[in-house]
């Protein structure tokens, strides 16, 4: 009897801590494949999902921006938009610690963020992220 109460315990322990897991949750930032705008005026690099935000903003300067990637904006030592980092546009919420678990082991797929997307290029061809190695 003391080998199945131990069982139960042991069992009752993992439960305890699978359920646990769902609550701690995590955060996703953006890799260095992360596609968005370089704005080389001022040495930003812009997420894609801030960029309407960006434009709206009011300027005396006609700033030209172009696509690139996190990576290559570090490597060029841009820093990010103060108010798209406010307003999150460099991560995006991830897998639970449990999820996260569950995805090591095969049994869920990672969660797909805006720049996990295919994109077209300027010049039209259509890129998708995990193929880019940088």
């Amino acid at each position: 009897m003391t080998v199945l109460r131990a069982i139960k315990g042991i069992l009752v322990v993992i439960a305890a801590l699978i359920y646990i897991g769902f609550g701690i949750g995590s955060i996703d930032t953006i890799p260095a494949y992360g596609v968005g705008y370089l704005d080389e005026a001022n040495k930003k690099f812009i997420a894609l999902p801030c960029i309407e935000e960006w434009r709206s903003r009011p300027t005396r300067n006609v700033d030209i921006v172009r696509f690139g990637t996190m990576g290559e904006a570090q490597k060029l030592s841009y820093t990010t938009d103060d108010a798209c980092r406010e307003a999150g546009g460099y991560m995006a919420d991830g897998r639970s610690l449990t999820g996260l678990v569950l995805v090591r082991i095969g049994l869920l797929v990672p969660v797909k963020h805006w720049w996990d997307m295919p994109y077209r290029t300027e010049d039209g061809r259509l890129v998708n992220p995990s193929e880019i190695s940088n």
